[in-house]
């Protein structure tokens, strides 16, 4: 058994039961991890009894959210469950990530045993490419209004190499992120009402901007991301929150206000893909520079 007595691994659901169910056998099916290791939340999903089921016959701690209140609010919920349960260390982790316990298990106690460390990740590579990176933490830049992007994204490894822990970042993808209890008492927690895409991202920028923790990957401890596809909202979210971000800490909202009309414009008047998506796509865009100038918040 895997020592991660003090850690609570939390994985939502949101029509990713079978993925989830994959997770979950992998990590237990030989008694490294305890299933009682685990909170498992429902967003709502149509595939939400499925999981459910598995969760009550395997004996997982199973909740349903009864609606879907985005990213951060259901994990904020679950990190004071696991709170009430005395748990000091928490593991956020994306059904679309394939990782196993001995990994987990060295970022736990790289975390325990450096008390200026408040959140680590590991690398993640390309499940389908394992020979490619996808993310190595991110970079944001607040004077391109708060434009991020993934460090050594689609590098070779052989080229990228591994530096062991990496500091010199802005924020950990939120995908495979392991915290401990004294950064959120210090900074409180994610901002549920973004819904979803750039809530770990605002806050990792504020745990690392107040000086008192750091945080890091470990570029030799590994997981897998699988590829996903984004839902048709997903400029909509980018753009609106990537708005309410540049508000809130003082980046060009002049830089990401073009920027964002310049990406709409192109795509209305380009002659690829089907015309109705590419006018929905600019129409996403522009509706999230107006929510985002308003301050609305929340699901769309």
């Amino acid at each position: 058994m895997r020592d991660i007595k003090e850690l609570i691994i939390i994985i939502l659901n949101y029509n990713s039961s079978k993925e989830i169910i994959r997770q979950l056998s992998m990590l237990t099916d030989k008694g490294e991890i305890s299933n009682d290791s685990f909170i498992i939340l429902d967003n709502n999903s149509n595939d939400g009894k499925e999981l459910e089921t598995y969760c009550k016959v395997h004996h997982f701690f199973f909740h349903q959210m009864g609606n879907n209140l985005g990213y951060a609010y259901a994990n904020n919920w679950a990190i004071r469950q696991a709170i009430e349960w005395g748990k000091k260390y928490f593991f956020i982790l994306n059904p679309d990530i394939h990782i196993d316990s001995t990994t987990i298990e060295q970022l736990y106690l790289k975390l325990k045993s450096d008390a200026s460390l408040g959140v680590i990740g590991p690398r993640l590579l390309y499940h389908n490419n394992p020979d490619f990176i996808f993310s190595d933490g991110g970079l944001l830049f607040p004077k391109k209004g708060f434009e991020g992007n993934h460090i050594n994204f689609l590098k070779n490894v052989k080229d990228a190499g591994s530096q062991g822990m990496t500091y010199d970042m802005a924020y950990i993808n939120g995908s495979a992120m392991m915290f401990k209890k004294e950064v959120l008492d210090d900074m409180g927690y994610m901002e549920a009402d973004l819904f979803m895409y750039y809530e770990e991202s605002e806050w990792c920028y504020r745990i690392k901007k107040s000086n008192r923790w750091k945080i890091a990957v470990d570029t030799e401890l590994v997981a897998y991301q699988s590829d996903s596809s984004r839902g048709k909202v997903y400029e909509y979210y980018m753009t609106r929150n990537r708005i309410w971000l540049t508000k809130k800490h003082s980046g060009s909202l002049f830089f990401v206000i073009r920027e964002r009309l310049i990406v709409a414009r192109k795509k209305f008047f380009s002659s690829k893909g089907n015309f109705k998506e590419n006018i929905l796509f600019s129409r996403n865009i522009l509706k999230g520079i107006v929510h985002g100038l308003i301050g609305k918040t929340g699901k769309l």
